[in-house]
Parts: C-alpha cells; sequence; structure tokens
C-alpha cells in the first residue's frame, strides 16, 4: 500500500511538474499553422523524461513525434486544461488536453492541425473566445490544385464544467481522415 502512494504522488508530481511548460494565456486566442513557430520559441522544451511520464501515458509518441507545449487554459479547480502542438510525419495537430492531476483524462481532442495523405492536404485553424468556445474551419485542397473556399467546414467545441469537450457538430471531418487512416 505504501509503495502505491508513492508512485502516485510521484505521478502526481509529475503531471504537477509539466504545468509549468505551458503558461496560462487568456483567450481570445488563435491557432494557426504559423503559431508553432511562435509557441517553440517561446516556451521551453519538456524534457524527454517528462514527457514519455506525462503526456505518454495517452499520447502515441514515436521517433518522428514531436511535442511543443503551447499554453494552459485557466479554466477550473477540477481539472487541467492544455494545449500542445504534436508533428509527425505529414500530420501536425493542435492537441487540448483536460486532465486531472493525476493524469486521468478527461477529455481530449484535435482542434487544428495540417494532415496530408500525399494526395490531398487538410488544415484547419481555432479560435478560442473568452467563453472558451473554440470555433474550428476547416479546408481541403489536392495538392496539384488550388484551395477552393467553398469547401471550408467549420465546428464548435465546448469545454463543458466537468472537462467533457463537446462538439455542435456530429461528423467532424477532421477526426474522419484520423481515423480512416493517420495515427492519433
Amino acid at each position: 500500500m505504501l509503495y502505491f502512494c508513492i508512485v502516485m504522488n510521484k505521478k502526481h508530481d509529475a503531471f504537477v511538474d509539466l504545468l509549468q511548460f505551458f503558461p496560462i494565456i487568456e483567450p481570445p486566442i488563435t491557432l494557426s499553422e504559423e503559431s508553432s513557430i511562435s509557441f517553440s520559441s517561446e516556451n521551453k522544451a519538456i524534457p524527454m523524461g517528462l514527457l514519455v511520464n506525462t503526456i505518454g501515458e495517452w499520447e502515441s509518441l514515436d521517433e518522428f513525434s514531436e511535442i511543443i507545449p503551447c499554453f494552459r487554459l485557466n479554466l477550473s479547480k477540477e481539472f487541467l486544461s492544455i494545449v500542445y502542438w504534436k508533428g509527425g510525419l505529414m500530420i501536425y495537430e493542435y492537441i487540448l488536453v483536460n486532465y486531472l492531476k493525476d493524469g486521468t483524462v478527461l477529455s481530449k481532442k484535435v482542434i487544428a492541425g495540417t494532415i496530408s495523405n500525399g494526395q490531398t492536404i487538410k488544415k484547419s485553424v481555432a479560435f478560442i473566445d473568452e467563453d472558451f468556445v473554440i470555433k474550428t474551419a476547416v479546408g481541403e485542397s489536392s495538392v496539384h490544385r488550388n484551395y477552393n473556399p467553398e469547401n471550408t467546414k467549420t465546428y464548435n467545441f465546448e469545454i463543458l464544467g466537468d472537462g467533457i469537450i463537446s462538439s455542435t457538430e456530429e461528423d467532424n471531418i477532421w477526426e474522419e481522415k484520423i481515423k480512416k487512416g493517420a495515427k492519433n
């Protein structure tokens, strides 16, 4: 029993330590393809050991993965909300995660990013307003043609009081793409 308590305290401490890499930012916040460059230059990198023992608990990481800490939202004393950028092979995502201080994930959602299957490129931009409603615009184009703005779809996400991220849309095309081929 004592060993379990020590392990749980270390895990809790690791998740608390993770927060130092995520400055609190107040909305409005816009996340675009270029935003990751600012976050990368302004925020300290998460040490690999801490990254594996925290974000690695819920995120698939491999030798091609890169994680950039972006920010923390000051939403609740009950749960923590962080946004990070994850880069991999032909997929770049801004991911919002709400979790308890022990690392238990309440909800996780890709809210913006770029993904390609070699034939098409799908890009999305997110805007987080003062009420923590997330508005995401997603567009797709062929790698051989210019972007057609008529194909843009918009989605709204809201962070509920219990930490769940709800969506007003049933079929988020970004998530469809991830489910059909890319690793999450």
